[in-house]
């Protein structure tokens, strides 16, 4: 019970901390949208860089966005293969296989925007115009595919909990009793 309540805390402070900079981000890039439309259109004003400026909270709204399916479960699938498949348990071991190669390339991934990680910390990079540190807009590469492999981990648990529990009611040719 404990170990529950621990993983539950460890969710929703994943989720409150991905909303809480969805939200930032997104009003953010508002505000710099809006002042750059006022200045130019309206004062006859550009500002030199805010462009530049742009592209921060973009990437990071992006990879949040995409963290945000994946705990949702409402991002992109194909699933052309179970729309024809009228069999119960092929379908759910074809589930589990989904979340387990998700998990694989997710971890994959993970590891290699960890080198990243790393390399962006080491080079600071600036940004062309403004000279903005681009670690800040890199780093949004490896947190928002940690949080997207956190999530598809526990998508596997869940596809494989629900297996085992619809399981004792497929005959062994995959039919519902």
């Amino acid at each position: 019970m404990v170990q529950n309540n621990f993983l539950n805390y460890i969710i929703k402070s994943a989720k409150t901390f991905q909303y809480f900079l969805g939200v930032l981000m997104l009003v953010s890039l508002l505000v710099l949208v809006t002042v750059q439309v006022i200045l130019r259109y309206f004062l006859n004003l550009p500002l030199m860089g805010i462009e530049e400026l742009l592209l921060f909270p973009t990437i990071w709204l992006y990879m949040i966005g995409a963290a945000n399916a994946s705990e949702e479960r409402s991002h992109i699938e194909v699933d052309i293969v179970e729309t024809f498949l009228n069999n119960f348990y092929v379908k759910g071991i074809l589930k589990i296989i989904k979340s387990l190669l998700t998990v694989i390339v997710g971890i994959i991934l993970c590891f290699w925007f960890f080198d990243f990680f790393q390399y962006s910390l080491q080079t600071w990079k600036l940004s062309a115009l403004l000279s903005i540190p681009l670690f800040f807009a890199e780093s949004a590469l490896f947190i928002g595919v940690s949080l997207m492999t956190f999530y598809s981990i526990f998508d596997f648990i869940y596809d494989v909990r629900m297996f085992k529990k619809n399981a004792k009611s497929y005959t062994k040719a995959g039919d519902k009793k």
